[in-house]
């Protein structure tokens, strides 16, 4: 059924040449002043090499000055000096990331920013916001001496990330994205993908931190998802986009009347979307034509997750909502009256949450919402809970990173890392990532929580890490994309 506040995609064959509708009457939500060409120098450094390119966008089509073709074979003359260039950068900057086994498209979409692996369970991985207000931040030493001991029985469970001796590693490489980075990139087919808060949407190659393409959105975008051949993004001013994820090339838009910064959800050939005033869309993921809507009593929306055949909503002004995913009818609501940040992560008949007011981790029957159990933190939870092996890891506010027994909710361990985490830790066999207010990213052990490595970024890190095959990528508020060691 047709929302009355939502209008029909725009598809690019209806375009004229400057990327807007020929229907003047109807407002793109794009200054048309700003179409056209313009660049962006991107800095990408390894070690102490560091090359500047100047990276041209459109809004329409988005490419970079110094793209190659896939072989030096298929290189035009013409291109030369611009390969050369390219070269220079590969021959520094060659280790990030990882390498694509296969040319086929997953039909469902690394959302996470996890390992890039098809046979994973889908689900997604949006970033939390940070708080628009509050009381004063706690000092390390404050951080420090706070503890969970009254709902723990683990005390000695604790470590301090910060007092480890840990080794500190190198980046890979970074790069300049030209705008703060507030959202886990992602990655998938040895492309890495960010999206700014001044809407910059870049797809970075893995192996050396430069462009393939750059797409400008007119306000903040959130967490891309990628699948089916697409990118897909929305922005702060209602806008969805499609993007040809292998040029940037805008293939349709689905404009909203609220924001759309939650990370889209594909669902076979189904897109789903959620807008900030409670409003969720399914979508054609190939047309952007509307196949289902509907209002959720979450409000602020923050996150979206599908497991099965139930969509979980959750929002600042309200708690986490259960909807059937083909009709959108309400199963459950949980917590209402608390704000609910991160998505939940659902194993089998359990979901598990954090709240930002509440300060605690529940434990809720999947299909009913009933509480199986609780675990009180010193502060908010902003992140999604990650389910692993009997094992829930989750950050905090209070500086801390949890590994609850996913069955009773006792510690097993927990790591002080001296600053407000927010975003969502991320896996691998052995180890458990995170970064915190501070700019750092620690590799914890999975077993014990004892650190293996860590990294200090020039600025703040808002966003959770991404994990591909060969390396660990995060942004930071100053606009810069590290890639790091596993």
């Amino acid at each position: 059924m047709k929302d009355e506040n939502t209008r029909h995609p725009t598809n690019r064959r209806e375009l004229d040449a400057t990327g807007y509708p020929h229907d003047e009457d109807e407002s793109d939500g794009i200054d048309v002043s700003a179409t056209g060409e313009f660049q962006f120098d991107q800095v990408v450094t390894r070690g102490d090499t560091t090359v500047s390119r100047s990276v041209e966008w459109t809004f329409e089509r988005s490419e970079t000055s110094g793209d190659v073709a896939e072989s030096d074979e298929e290189l035009e003359p013409a291109n030369d000096e611009r390969a050369t260039d390219r070269e220079n950068v590969k021959r520094f900057v060659s280790d990030g990331g990882f390498e694509s086994e296969s040319d086929s498209k997953s039909r469902r979409m690394a959302l996470d920013g996890g390992v890039d692996d098809h046979d994973s369970s889908f689900e997604t991985g949006a970033a939390p916001a940070r708080p628009e207000s509050g009381a004063e931040p706690k000092t390390r030493a404050e951080l420090a001496d706070d503890s969970s001991d009254t709902d723990s029985p683990m005390r000695n469970s604790s470590r301090t990330a910060l007092d480890a001796g840990a080794d500190a590693v190198r980046a890979r490489w970074y790069a300049q994205v030209g705008g703060p980075v507030e959202t886990t990139p992602v990655v998938r087919d040895g492309s890495v993908y960010v999206g700014t808060e001044n809407g910059f949407v870049c797809d970075i190659d893995h192996r050396d931190g430069v462009s393939n393409w750059l797409f400008q959105a007119s306000n903040a975008v959130g967490t891309p998802g990628v699948g089916n051949g697409f990118a897909y993004i929305g922005d702060r001013s209602g806008n969805l986009f499609a993007l040809d994820s292998a040029s940037g090339a805008r293939e349709w838009r689905f404009e909203t009347d609220a924001g759309l910064e939650v990370a889209p959800q594909l669902l076979g050939d189904d897109l789903y979307v959620a807008a900030r005033d409670g409003q969720v869309f399914a979508l054609d993921s190939e047309t952007g034509e509307e196949r289902l809507s509907f209002r959720s009593p979450a409000r602020a929306f923050t996150s979206l997750r599908i497991a099965g055949d139930t969509l979980y909503a959750t929002g600042l002004d309200g708690g986490l909502f259960a909807h059937d995913v083909t009709d959108g009818s309400e199963q459950f609501r949980f917590a209402p009256s608390l704000a609910v940040a991160g998505a939940p992560e659902v194993v089998n008949d359990t979901a598990y949450v954090g709240t930002v007011d509440g300060d605690r981790v529940y434990a809720i029957d999947a299909e009913t919402g009933e509480t199986k159990w609780r675990f009180r933190t010193n502060a908010g939870i902003w992140s999604s809970p990650v389910a692993v092996s009997g094992i829930i890891y989750i950050g905090c506010a209070d500086g801390h990173v949890y590994a609850l027994d996913a069955r009773e909710g006792t510690v097993r361990w927990r790591v002080q890392t001296g600053a407000r985490v927010w975003g969502s830790p991320a896996l691998t066999n052995e180890l458990v990532y995170v970064s915190n207010d501070d700019g750092m990213v620690f590799a914890l052990d999975r077993a014990d929580g004892h650190v293996r490595w860590q990294f200090k970024a020039q600025e703040a890190l808002v966003a959770p890490p991404a994990v591909g095959r060969n390396g660990v990528y995060v942004g930071d508020v100053a606009g810069t994309v590290y890639a790091l060691p596993q």
